[in-house]
Parts: C-alpha cells; sequence; structure tokens
C-alpha cells in the first residue's frame, strides 16, 4: 500500500470511530415511556423505615413537573430515606428523622465515599465522576447527624447521597447551616429534615424573561448533575404539645461571604414545591399543609 493509501486509512479510521461531527449522543425522558420505576429493594421493613423518617409521607415527585421523569428509585435506610435520580445521578430529595439521642455519641466519621450497591452501574454516580471536577462530594443526610451506630454513619457515604457541591459551600455556609438543625434537634429533642438539590433560575419567575428551560453543568463520565441550588426543610415542635412548624432554606450552589446570615435563605416550603415539582407532607390535611407551606418563619 502507498503512503498516501495508508494516510487515506488512517482517515476513514478515526471517522468511522468518531463520527465526522465528533457529536456526544445524549438522552432524554421518552414521552409516553413504559419504564417501570426502580423500587431499590422496598421490603416491608423498608416500608417502616420510610413511616418513621417522613414527616406526614414520604415527599411525591410529580415526574411532569420536576424534570426528573419516571427513572428513579426509593431507598429506605435506618438513618434516611431517599429518591434518587437515575438519569441525573444525585439524589432528588433525602429525608431524616433525627433525635437529640443520636446526636450525643461518639462515633468517628471515617470519610470512605462508596457507590450504593443498591444502584446498578449506569444509573448511579461513582468515585471517578468526582475525582478532579472541582465540587465536593456533598452529604445531603449529613454524617454528623449520626454518631451512635457506625453502620448509619459509614451508609451517609453512599454516592446516592451525595450532590457535586461547590467545596466553598459545602465546608462552609452549608456545614454551619447543618450545625444549626441539630442545635435546633438538641433544643427541640427530634428534627424532621428534607434535604435536596434545586434546578432553578430566577428569570423562571418572570413571564418576560422565561423561556422554560434551565442551565446546569454535568461532570464525570456518569454526567452527575451539579445542582443550582440546594434547599433544606426542617420540622419541629418548639414546644412538647405545641404545633408543627417548618422552616425552609433555598441557597445558591456558590461560595458566600461572612458572616452567614441564615435568615436571608428562608423562603416558604411552597416556593420549593413550585420549582421542584416534589409534594413534601403529602399525607397531611390540606389546610395543615397550607399554613405549614405558605408562610417564610422567622429563624427559631
Amino acid at each position: 500500500m502507498t503512503n498516501r493509501g495508508v494516510r487515506l486509512s488512517v482517515v476513514l479510521a478515526l471517522l468511522a470511530a468518531f463520527g465526522c461531527g465528533r457529536s456526544m449522543v445524549k438522552t432524554r425522558v421518552a414521552p409516553g415511556t413504559t419504564y417501570a420505576r426502580q423500587q431499590a429493594g422496598l421490603a416491608p421493613e423498608d416500608r417502616q423505615r420510610m413511616e418513621r423518617i417522613c414527616f406526614m409521607g414520604c415527599p411525591k415527585l410529580d415526574p411532569n413537573a420536576s424534570g426528573y421523569g419516571p427513572a428513579t428509585a426509593l431507598i429506605a435506610r435506618d438513618g434516611y430515606v431517599l429518591e434518587h435520580s437515575t438519569l441525573e445521578k444525585i439524589p432528588v430529595w433525602v429525608a431524616e428523622h433525627v433525635t437529640a439521642a443520636q446526636l450525643g455519641g461518639s462515633v468517628s466519621r471515617s470519610d470512605k465515599f462508596l457507590p450504593d450497591p443498591a444502584l446498578k452501574p449506569g444509573t448511579r454516580a461513582e468515585l471517578a465522576d468526582y475525582k478532579s471536577s472541582g465540587y465536593d462530594r456533598g452529604h445531603q443526610a449529613p454524617a454528623g447527624n449520626q454518631t451512635r451506630d457506625a453502620k448509619l454513619k459509614v451508609e451517609t457515604f453512599y454516592l446516592s447521597n451525595m450532590v457535586p457541591q461547590a467545596p466553598a459551600m459545602n465546608q462552609q455556609i452549608w456545614r454551619e447551616l447543618e450545625d444549626q438543625t441539630r442545635q435546633w434537634t438538641l433544643k427541640y429533642g427530634e428534627t424532621y429534615q428534607i434535604t435536596g438539590p434545586m434546578f432553578y433560575d430566577p428569570k423562571e419567575d418572570n413571564p418576560a424573561t422565561a423561556n422554560g428551560a434551565v442551565s446546569y453543568k454535568a461532570i464525570g463520565k456518569d454526567h452527575v448533575a451539579v445542582p443550582t441550588h440546594m434547599f433544606k426543610i426542617v420540622i419541629a415542635r418548639r414546644a412538647k404539645d405545641g404545633p408543627w412548624e417548618a422552616i425552609a432554606f433555598v441557597m445558591e450552589n456558590r461560595a458566600y461571604p461572612r458572616p452567614f446570615r441564615f435568615a436571608e435563605f428562608i423562603k416558604p416550603i411552597e416556593f420549593i414545591e413550585r420549582r421542584t415539582g416534589i409534594d413534601f407532607e403529602p399525607d397531611m390535611p390540606l389546610a395543615g399543609q397550607r399554613k405549614l407551606e405558605r408562610g417564610a418563619a422567622e429563624m427559631w
């Protein structure tokens, strides 16, 4: 074969391997799909965990309003319950029932992050996705909420309980917010907490600027979605026999200057519901839901 023939063969091989336009095939939810919603090991004991951990029912996701589609998996563990997106490779929400008793132990943090064994490869985040990404593996159910049971603490390090979080947010303002929720738990005896990502652009709140889409980044081979914002909802009784009260926060996934003023990030739960497609406290009577969700509470 001549040199020209060799060069032509190489060019043809490269075109076959990469395609003329070097385009990347992306997938999205198919309307009208018959895909069955995955249930990651929901045995009767899992449902008991859900009843114990979720406040007035576990959050319900509207696949049409949320943008996540139907490809999610529910995972119930003794320390938390979550709904995981097998497309975005992050949790949609993570629920906890935190008690003062579980904060009084001395179990140390292991920092042994692992892909979730309850999820199949290809539907979950992997350690390599976060490597050199510039993002932290941001806990949703914090390891600091488990101090008495080593197994429960280890399970908080599964990547299904993580989202890519800006380091300056994860290690500073978000960490201090988690500390604040633990102080409330110690003060009131227990709290119910729901934490999760948001894909939110304020321009969508104004008809003059809205275009129906939110841009976001993704990291790693598995295209792990980077949320634009984070939310945390805390529900507690400030008096033993008093009414349930809620306080909710929404923060952009970025660094914030000190001093941190958490009151600036308080939003009504209803604000989060409209922008995530998630129905919180679905088993609560409607009148109670409205009272709990429509007001922006003051700092406790």
